[in-house]
């Protein structure tokens, strides 16, 4: 088999992760990151001894195969602290809704999730899977009267970021969400590594050749290759993997009609994470989320839910990150709202320490889920030599990235090797 020589574009988990996989398969991979550091998402904050996760925080069940990279580079797993919702546990949170037992609408909310997803995988222009595809996540449940599952989706969905259940489609969140994802969610089944998120991919890419501050002025596609321009040099590979949000990609190359489909059916969230000090804030439980602010849309910029990071400061103070849906907001609005809903529990902020407002989430749209989105995603796949990974052709869940970038990958080496 000729040695392939793939570009990969964006330097975050599903950059790192196609190249890893490239390199496995025995090919050459070259990662262009427009920024000075890798990760992406995975950030890892350092203020004085302690270190807080500002992006990426923690694996679950299903993080399989990033666990065993970690174990294979010297990162270490601790179990995320107690997380309490409403100030109760999470599951008794969840238990405590009506309906039938949890273990029962947990069993039948997986059956049905999967059986969906296997009808989108067979039939994604089918109109019938795709009418039931576009249904909300709070619509899905509903109809087959699970309002546990409904109380559970406050925590999996906003309170990461993921979206409103009442705006979210089900047909997008049952690609993501499976067994391990809701037992890892409803028990705390979370860890999150020693060394942090930015330590670990650090140290998983330099195998790698990586350039950083390498900014993409053009890429030209064409069935016998694909030609990038960087910094004024043209290089020639044999195919990409593009990890980038598809509206940054359209400003490097003229679209195909699939591709052109993805970008239309998709809109993008923002999600900020503010690191702050307090003297008075929750100290037993690591992880409060707030119902308030994750059932209603119209709150949007409440604070969904925060976590206490391990350090003290000197003055005694505890560390804390909050989360917060900024959509259309400045950050003066933000850290407005942040103050008062933090006034309004009674907790006194001693310091805000950074703030960082990520491109976050991309939600696909109800219509476009409709009109046979899932195709188009699957169709874009192979295009003059394209493939693509990333949070939009999978989920933001890094296990859910490595997994498309690993198909990805091995599609590429299939078709073109």
């Amino acid at each position: 088999m000729p040695r392939l020589k793939i570009a990969v574009i964006g330097g975050g988990p599903g950059g790192l992760s196609a190249a890893q996989f490239i390199q496995e398969a025995g090919h050459q991979a070259v990662v262009f990151e427009k920024e000075s550091r890798i990760g992406g998402k995975s950030f890892s904050f350092t203020s004085g001894d302690g270190l807080s996760e500002m992006g990426t925080c923690y694996t679950t069940r299903q993080h399989v195969i990033v666990k065993r990279w970690m174990k294979a580079h010297g990162v270490t797993l601790k179990r995320l602290g107690e997380a309490r919702y409403d100030d109760a546990p999470v599951v008794d949170y969840v238990k405590n809704g009506p309906g039938a037992p949890l273990i029962v609408q947990a069993l039948k909310f997986v059956t049905e999730a999967g059986r969906l997803r296997k009808r989108i995988a067979a039939s994604p222009s089918d109109k019938t899977v795709l009418a039931e595809a576009a249904m909300t996540v709070d619509d899905w449940l509903a109809r087959l009267k699970l309002p546990k599952l409904d109380l559970a989706m406050h925590r999996i969905l906003p309170a990461q970021g993921y979206g409103y259940a009442k705006e979210v489609t089900i047909g997008q969140t049952v690609q993501w969400c499976d067994f391990d994802l809701l037992i890892s969610g409803v028990l705390n089944d979370m860890h999150m590594p020693v060394e942090g998120w930015s330590e670990f991919w650090r140290r998983f890419a330099t195998r790698f050749d990586v350039r950083l501050e390498a900014r993409i002025e053009q890429i030209d596609r064409r069935e016998s290759g694909v030609t990038i321009v960087s910094g004024g040099v043209h290089e020639t590979f044999d195919a990409l993997i593009s990890t980038i949000p598809m509206d940054e990609f359209a400003k490097l190359t003229t679209l195909l009609p699939a591709e052109q489909a993805v970008l239309q059916g998709v809109e993008w969230q923002n999600y900020t994470t503010t690191l702050v000090a307090s003297k008075n804030w929750f100290k037993g439980a690591q992880v409060h989320g707030y119902s308030r602010a994750c059932k209603d849309p119209s709150l949007r910029g409440a604070i969904l839910g925060a976590r206490r990071e391990g350090s003290v400061l000197e003055d005694g103070a505890h560390l804390y990150v909050t989360g917060q849906f900024s959509n259309s907001l400045t950050p003066p609005e933000l850290r407005e709202i942040l103050m008062s809903d933090l006034q309004g529990m009674g907790v006194q902020v001693d310091t805000v320490i950074l703030a960082q407002t990520w491109r976050y989430f991309p939600q696909y749209r109800i219509d476009a889920v409709a009109d046979g989105l899932f195709t188009a995603l699957r169709e874009a796949q192979g295009g003059k030599r394209s493939w693509f990974s990333g949070a939009t052709f999978s989920h933001e869940l890094v296990s859910s990235v490595v997994g498309r970038s690993q198909a990805s990958v091995g599609d590429l080496v299939r078709r073109v090797a």
